[in-house]
């Protein structure tokens, strides 16, 4: 059975015995390590699968009001849950690899781990996704712990505002600060 020790300084493993199908679909981001969501609310992140096997990745968001969205296609790794991301149209240059790193045996929440993007456009990160805009504070706060023991050193978290949501409840700064 694997663990989800880095097997080297900032990769993590996938979840074991992770279930593709079931992360198919839209997750609302709640909290993040990455500094590119201040400013940018609402954020989701939807995959589908593609005919050849990869996922289609589409992440859309808020920004000063407008709708935004950012595209690219997934092509899945060795284990399960392990991927590389390229980056469509203008980002097609742009990789990162990334992997589901826990996943919520109900499958209510997930944690993924990237790697830094090319050229270092955006940093080592991790992400706590929901399937709905948010999630139970003391649910977020253990996701998040497990995510600080499963790669220490990326503490900074932040909760993304979603509409509706009191983001303040989670105890964290939030993208809007």
């Amino acid at each position: 059975m694997q663990d989800n020790a880095p097997r080297r300084p900032g990769r993590i493993a996938p979840a074991p015995g992770i279930e593709l199908a079931a992360l198919l679909g839209t997750w609302h981001i709640v909290a993040t390590t990455l500094g590119f969501w201040r400013g940018r609310t609402d954020a989701t992140v939807t995959y589908a699968p593609l005919a050849d096997g990869r996922w289609s990745d589409t992440l859309r968001f808020r920004k000063g009001g407008a709708a935004r969205t950012l595209c690219g296609t997934d092509t899945p790794g060795d284990p399960p849950g392990r991927f590389l991301w390229r980056g469509a149209g203008w980002l097609r240059w742009c990789t990162s690899a990334w992997t589901f790193a826990a996943v919520d045996p109900a499958g209510q929440w997930a944690i993924t781990w990237f790697a830094g993007a090319t050229l270092r456009v955006t940093p080592e990160g991790m992400d706590v996704y929901a399937r709905g805009p948010s999630l139970d504070p003391a649910v977020l706060r253990d996701a998040i712990a497990r995510a600080n023991a499963l790669r220490p050193g990326l503490e900074r978290w932040r909760a993304l505002a979603h509409e509706g949501v009191d983001a303040a409840a989670y105890g964290l700064p939030t993208s809007l600060e």
